[in-house]
C-alpha cells in the first residue's frame, strides 16, 4: 500500500461517520476503497451535490487495517531506517526514501585507476577489460578516494562505452539517471576533492538540471561535456517529447545560476523545441570538437596510468 492511500486510509478513521467527500480521494486510491466497501469497512452516501464515503464498520475497518498495517497508521515516516523497515512498519518497502545500501558503478581505460580506502583498494583500471567495470557498495562507514578527472554519466549506454567519447577520462561514475544524495555526497566529499568532474547526460532540461546540482555541490571543478556537434545532432536526431515532458524543469533552469553551457542549450531548446539523447554522440565517436562553453577537463591523473595506488 503506498504512502498516499495510507494517508486516505487514516483521513477514513479520523472522519468517522461525517466521511470523506468522493471529490478529495486521490485518483490512486480507487481500487483501495473498492476493496474497503467489498469487506464491509465503508460505504457511500449522498451529500449535496456529490457523495462521501465513511466507515460504516468500524470492526471491520479495524480488522482491515491490522492486515494491510500490523503496527498501525500512526507510525512516522521517520522510523523508516531501510526498505526493511519499510515492510514491517507499512508493508511498503517503497516508504524508505532510501535502502540502507547503495551500489555504484566505475569504470576507467586507465590501468593503474584504483579507488581507495584504509581498508584496500579496487583496481578498477584491471577489471574494467575483464568485467567491464567494478562497483562500490555505499552504506557503512567505509571511505573511497579517488584523484584525477570522473565523468559521470546519466545513462547505461553511454556508461558502459564511456571510452568512445570520453577517451581522457581516469574514472566513469553511472549516475543512473538522477544521482542519488549519497552518491553526490561522496562525489563531493573530502576524498574526492582531488577530483574534477565532467558531466555527461542529455541535452534536455533534466539532464542540465542534473548538471547543475553536481556543479553546486562540487564548485569550480565540473565542467559539462558539451562538443560542438550537440548543435549540429539536436535539430537532426533530438526528440520533442524531451521538452514537452519537461517543461517544469525548463522554466526552473530560466531561474538558476548563470552557467554558460546551459544557457546555450536552452537557445537551443527554445529554437528547435527538442532535446537530444546523449547516446546521439555515440554515432560520431567523440561527438567533435568542444563548444566553448563545456568539454572534458584534461586529465589531471599522469600517476594513474601507471600499476599501483593513485
Amino acid at each position: 500500500m503506498s504512502q498516499s492511500q495510507r494517508r486516505f486510509v487514516r483521513q477514513l478513521r479520523l472522519a468517522g461517520v461525517e466521511g470523506v467527500r468522493k471529490s478529495e480521494i486521490p485518483s490512486g486510491c480507487s481500487d483501495l476503497l473498492r476493496e474497503l466497501q467489498t469487506c464491509g469497512a465503508t460505504s457511500e452516501r449522498p451529500s449535496g451535490r456529490g457523495s462521501v464515503f465513511f466507515v460504516s464498520n468500524a470492526n471491520a475497518f479495524e480488522l482491515f487495517v491490522q492486515d494491510r498495517y500490523p503496527l498501525g497508521l500512526d507510525r512516522d515516516l521517520g522510523d523508516v531506517e531501510d526498505r526493511a523497515s519499510g515492510v514491517q512498519l507499512f508493508a511498503d518497502a517503497k516508504a524508505a526514501r532510501r535502502g540502507r545500501f547503495e551500489g555504484v558503478f566505475a569504470r576507467s581505460t586507465v590501468l593503474g585507476a584504483t579507488l581507495n580506502s584504509d581498508d584496500g583498494t579496487i583496481p578498477v583500471g584491471q577489471l574494467t577489460p575483464l568485467a567491464g567495470g567494478a562497483a562500490v557498495c555505499f552504506g557503512d562507514d567505509r571511505k573511497w578516494s579517488f584523484r584525477g578527472v570522473v565523468a559521470v554519466i546519466e545513462n547505461a549506454e553511454a556508461f558502459w562505452q564511456h571510452e568512445r567519447v570520453l577517451p581522457d577520462v581516469d574514472l566513469a561514475v553511472f549516475a543512473s539517471g538522477r544521482l542519488s544524495e549519497r552518491v553526490l555526497s561522496w562525489l563531493a566529499s573530502n576524498e574526492m576533492s582531488d577530483c574534477h568532474f565532467v558531466h555527461w547526460g542529455d541535452y534536455d532540461p533534466f539532464g542540465c538540471v542534473e548538471y547543475l546540482r553536481l556543479r553546486e555541490r562540487c564548485p569550480g571543478r565540473t565542467r559539462m561535456y558539451f562538443p560542438a556537434s550537440v548543435a549540429e545532432l539536436l535539430p537532426r536526431h533530438g526528440k520533442r517529447r524531451l521538452i514537452l515532458e519537461q517543461v517544469r524543469e525548463l522554466d526552473a533552469l530560466r531561474t538558476m545560476a548563470f552557467d554558460a553551457a546551459v544557457t546555450e542549450l536552452i537557445a537551443m531548446f527554445d529554437t528547435h523545441r527538442r532535446g537530444l539523447e546523449q547516446e546521439a554522440l555515440l554515432m560520431h565517436g567523440t561527438g567533435g570538437a568542444s563548444s566553448p562553453h563545456g568539454g572534458v577537463i584534461q586529465s589531471q591523473s599522469v600517476p594513474s596510468r601507471r600499476p599501483g595506488p593513485l
